[in-house]
């Protein structure tokens, strides 16, 4: 009589969406006169808590925060680095020198230091940084280069950002992906108890008082294996014919 969801193949956005939709319909019908008021009850609980856990606002604005200090500090080592390379064809001696020095750390740490990954590449501007300012060589070469500016600069964004880094993963923690595993386990088997009581009743039911119910319920079920059949269709379709491809080293939206 109803319909069954392939609900594991939901995404967490669709699952929560589904279960949102599913109580929408019950929620017009009247939970009291379909008798599974108490059991429409708990599986509201449990959807609301999901939803509460999935903020994907939060995540995409700290993402996103974090991808432009990322073009920030890429921006601020580059600048320095061609400066760099720029004063080591200086026609002053002392500058030339001061610039092949610096290049030198540049040379040891890589030209690659913009594509490692996020944790990576701050630990790397951080050592850099540590190195310049603890080696007094390296501190006369900043200032005869004047490039104290460019290295507070680089020195702050980089601060800035594994800060900003650092509040992302408080964040994914305070919202662990067991916990969502666990309330979609729970809501699955709400589910279940709710439709076992709702299709009982309505095969007991002689006057149709269910059957609205068990269309739109129904119709709604359709809707998302429809979804669900068209995405996995498009993703077999779309499944590079390539091997051996390296991913890139740089996450687009950690």
């Amino acid at each position: 009589m109803f319909s069954f969801i392939n609900y594991p193949s939901l995404r967490l956005n669709e699952f929560i969406q589904f279960y949102q939709d599913f109580l929408k319909i019950l929620g017009t019908n009247d939970p009291e006169i379909l008798k599974v008021k108490s059991q429409y009850d708990d599986l509201h609980a449990l959807v609301a808590t999901l939803a509460s856990y999935y903020k994907p606002e939060l995540g995409s604005e700290i993402t996103a925060e974090l991808q432009e200090l990322d073009a920030k500090r890429d921006s601020a080592l580059h600048g320095i680095e061609l400066q760099v390379k720029s004063y080591t064809y200086h026609y002053n001696d002392s500058i030339r020198l001061a610039a092949n020095l610096l290049n030198k750390v540049f040379d040891h740490y890589g030209s690659g230091i913009s594509r490692l990954n996020y944790q990576a590449e701050t630990s790397t501007i951080n050592s850099m940084i540590e190195k310049w300012e603890s080696d007094q060589k390296y501190v006369d070469a900043i200032t005869a280069l004047n490039l104290s500016d460019w290295k507070t600069e680089l020195k702050n964004i980089n601060t800035n950002f594994n800060q900003r880094y650092l509040a992302r993963i408080e964040e994914n923690a305070d919202n662990p992906e067991t916990t969502a595993i666990e309330l979609r386990v729970g809501i699955t088997a709400s589910y279940r108890n709710l439709m076992n009581y709702l299709q009982a009743y309505a095969t007991l039911s002689t006057g149709g008082e269910y059957d609205k119910v068990i269309k739109l319920i129904n119709e709604l079920v359709d809707e998302y294996n429809k979804l669900i059949k068209s995405r996995s269709s498009s993703e077999q379709k779309a499944i590079p014919k390539m091997e051996g491809k390296e991913t890139p080293a740089k996450e687009a939206a950690e």
